[in-house]
């Protein structure tokens, strides 16, 4: 391959090009390559798109919305606002209607209380569903801003002291090193909506278990630093783990999304998800969800019941779901914001 490798170092910065004629092979080769453990442990092995094809002014522009989070203090209440909102599953499935920016906080204390099968689903999805998308729209921002730093470095212009802090703090945050754009735009890049559902409703029971309600833990998010979770009462003598405890909601999604892009035991998810945006096909949550076997102990068992999930509640009527670019309006009907 005719590539171009060029290297910029000064005060930190470092970065590397690939000729036009050189990324348009390697699309081609990453397009129909079967991974192997071999294939994945070399160091030179790029995924793409980690270079953006598209002409600058057709990109899409993602606007960073400020968006108040919703307290409610009953399932009754939760179910209420949801209502008002005309927040419907069926239009969202449709793809008729965005899903409104309704970040709700945390679950209300009685979410485990008896209530009706069908609407406690209907009532966790949509609750749920915003998170993941808000969650993935600021992964969106991050990757457009990645992007266009590595253009400028490509173009020869050197970073200001302000975009090389912020690739900095993002490399630490993905665990990579800041002039490897390669692996970078291989982390930096959003989540399946179907499977994280999935992963949600089972890891908290439908929003039903203690850690849910009690600590905003939607994905059993492990932590071995004593007094940062709740101990789980299965864990087994001499462990020393706790479930994470969150401050909202969201931030439990954002953990999520953040341990899926960052965390080496999901590398088979980051490698699958590269080949099927170089095919420029939509995710296929089935696919993703046989690489998260290490996900738990259960390993295949977990992912059959992944599997399950999206097929027995069709999550994946989820996976092109938008969401709304007008802000939700918490100051109406009375609901309490943060």
């Amino acid at each position: 391959m005719r590539g171009i490798i060029r290297n910029f170092r000064k005060n930190k910065r470092t970065a590397f090009t690939v000729s036009a004629v050189g990324a348009a092979m390697l699309y081609g080769a990453v397009a129909g390559f079967s991974v192997d453990q071999r294939a994945r442990a070399a160091l030179d092995w790029v995924a793409l798109p980690q270079v953006d094809f598209t002409p600058a002014p057709t990109r899409p522009q993602f606007a960073d919305i400020h968006d108040d989070m919703v307290e409610v203090t009953s399932a009754d209440s939760l179910h209420d606002v949801l209502d008002d909102t005309g927040y419907a599953l069926r239009q969202i499935r449709r793809g008729d209607s965005r899903v409104p920016r309704l970040l709700v906080e945390s679950l209300p204390e009685d979410f485990d209380d008896q209530m009706v099968v069908e609407a406690r689903k209907r009532t966790f999805i949509r609750t749920v569903l915003p998170l993941i998308l808000k969650a993935n729209e600021e992964v969106r921002l991050e990757r457009r801003r990645l992007i266009d730093l590595e253009e400028q470095i490509i173009s020869g212009h050197e970073l200001s002291d302000d975009d090389q802090d912020w690739l900095d703090r993002l490399a630490e945050k993905y665990d990579a090193a800041p002039g490897d754009f390669a692996a970078l735009l291989r982390r930096v890049d959003t989540v399946s909506p179907t499977l994280a559902l999935a992963q949600a409703i089972e890891e908290s029971g439908w929003g039903r278990s203690r850690f849910a309600r009690d600590g905003n833990a939607l994905y059993g998010q492990r932590a071995w630093s004593v007094g940062t979770g709740f101990v789980p009462a299965e864990r087994a003598d001499g462990e020393r783990f706790e479930v994470r405890a969150f401050d909202s909601l969201l931030d439990s999604v954002r953990s999520y999304v953040v341990n899926l892009n960052r965390h080496y035991a999901y590398e088979d998810y980051r490698v699958t998800r590269a080949q099927m945006r170089a095919r420029d096909t939509q995710l296929n949550a089935g696919e993703l969800a046989q690489t998260l076997i290490s996900y738990s102990e259960r390993r295949e068992a977990y992912v059959d019941a992944l599997l399950g999930l999206i097929r027995t509640n069709q999550l994946d009527d989820f996976e092109v779901a938008q969401l709304s670019s007008e802000p939700f309006d918490v100051g109406r009907d009375g609901i309490a914001s943060r």
